[in-house]
């Protein structure tokens, strides 16, 4: 997944996929500087849109401009204060405390 990755971006969401399309089921939404959405599915690279960006595009629209990002409580201020790093090292706090959508 991190090869398809576009450079300059953040994660915002991870979603799970619940059909029964072969491959993994496990896709990205992530964001540029200038608020784009990107998405790792098979859908997004023909389209540059999918159910996965519009959902997150949705829940920032109704939050003003934000995403509202739910963590789990296992994540501790170190955790938190680590991910400040890098867009590298927000990414696996996104990814070890986050609430995957699954779809």
């Amino acid at each position: 997944m991190k090869g398809n990755k576009v450079t300059g971006t953040r994660l915002v969401q991870v979603f799970l996929s619940q059909s029964q399309t072969p491959g993994p089921g496990i896709y990205e939404v992530t964001t540029d500087n200038s608020g784009n959405l990107y998405c790792t599915c098979p859908g997004f690279k023909g389209r540059s849109t999918c159910k996965h960006s519009r959902f997150v595009d949705t829940r920032i629209k109704k939050n003003n401009g934000n995403y509202p990002l739910e963590i789990s409580d296992r994540a501790t201020q170190e955790d938190a204060d680590k991910a400040k790093v890098s867009d590298d090292a927000f990414r696996e706090f996104v990814i070890k405390f986050g609430k995957i959508e699954i779809f």
